[in-house]
């Protein structure tokens, strides 16, 4: 009997409930009702858009990193984030998924700071809602594939 293969299935399955928590909890966050925009003053509601969009931040962070484990020892098809061998290569994936963040992440502080009477809180809160529930069906998909093998039997 494999008890690492258990241990693994367990930790994975750990995961995707914790990013399909992260993923439910950022789309809540995203979605708001209509009728508040009559009750509340924009400044009360841009400072809730403003915690929604870096609740957005956060779990397209957290799904983005379980996106990286689940494609651990798998074969790669992305060229930029595979090895000599074919097979996934973390640092680089990390490296390559960091550098876009920051950049996606830079060019909306810069709009939101640059124009602040308007409002683009709430749609780059959804772009960062959808893409991190589309790197979520990424990592469910990894994590649904069978464990790699370790080194030679």
């Amino acid at each position: 009997m494999n008890l690492g293969h258990t241990r693994s299935v367990r930790w994975s399955s750990r995961l995707a409930a914790a990013a399909i928590l992260t993923m439910s909890m950022a789309g809540a966050a995203v979605a708001e009702p209509v009728r508040r925009e009559l009750v509340e003053p924009a400044g009360i509601q841009r400072g809730k858009a403003k915690k929604r969009w870096i609740a957005s931040w956060v779990a397209l962070a957290a799904v983005s990193a379980l996106d990286v484990h689940s494609s651990r020892g798998h074969l790669e098809a992305n060229p930029l984030f595979r090895d000599h061998a074919g097979r996934f290569a973390p640092r680089r994936a990390i490296a390559i998924k960091s550098a876009l963040a920051g950049g996606f992440f830079a060019v909306q502080l810069w709009k939101v700071r640059s124009r602040p009477e308007k409002d683009y809180y709430r749609p780059f809160a959804l772009a960062n809602g959808i893409a991190a529930g589309g790197l979520g069906a990424v990592a469910a998909h990894n994590y649904s594939l069978p464990a790699p093998r370790r080194g030679p039997r």
